[in-house]
């Protein structure tokens, strides 16, 4: 583990995750425990949306993973590209993405990711059969957001940063269960300090 924190330590740190820290949280610690639930492929690119600031990003790249990631606008790229840093970059493909309409054949990848994106998106259950199609099911389909407690902390950095409220979206894991339990023959739920993850495998045949 210690390995690993050296690893983490390495992804440039925001105001957020100063924060937080204080407060005794690690976001990208999360993302390894996380990840270490799930079946990622090594022999192409997993897919990450949406980018945001880069955070998922930049641990899937200290881990040794090539990605390509995408979101809808630009307004966050520098910010993404700060996160992983420029040693990281080269394992980066970022993409311009509207997760309603992915660019991508159905089950073009083995591994697929969203983390902390779905309280930001409007049409949350179109998207997530996006990411179901373009899912060949193969290895994991792993979809996170903040649990009780992360939205409580996050509103708090967002009132500290921004003098705004953060969203909480109108989709939650528990609601998004069904969903995915209709698809995969295995869905797994993992909790952390800030998230509560779904991670999916073995997609059932049509």
């Amino acid at each position: 583990m210690q390995d690993i924190k050296i690893l983490l330590d390495s992804i440039y740190k925001t105001e957020s995750d100063k924060l937080l820290e204080s407060w005794g949280y690690n976001l990208a610690v999360e993302y390894y425990e996380i990840l270490s639930h799930a079946t990622l492929d090594t022999h192409q690119p997993i897919l990450e949306l949406a980018t945001g600031t880069g955070r998922m990003s930049a641990v899937l790249t200290r881990l040794g993973y090539d990605v390509i990631t995408g979101d809808v606008s630009t307004e966050n790229r520098k910010n993404a590209e700060l996160r992983i840093t420029e040693e990281h970059l080269h394992k980066v493909k970022l993409l311009t993405i509207d997760m309603e309409s992915l660019p991508f054949d159905d089950d073009s990848f083995s591994s697929v990711i969203s983390m902390n994106t779905f309280h930001h998106l409007e049409h949350p259950e179109v998207c997530i059969r996006e990411l179901i199609r373009v899912h060949s099911g193969k290895n994991s389909l792993i979809i996170g957001d903040f649990n009780k407690t992360g939205f409580a902390e996050l509103q708090k950095i967002h009132r500290i940063l921004y003098a705004k409220d953060h969203t909480r979206g109108n989709l939650s894991m528990d609601k998004l269960k069904p969903l995915l339990d209709t698809e995969y023959h295995e869905v797994k739920e993992i909790h952390t300090p800030l998230n509560v993850t779904l991670i999916a495998s073995a997609k059932k045949k049509k």
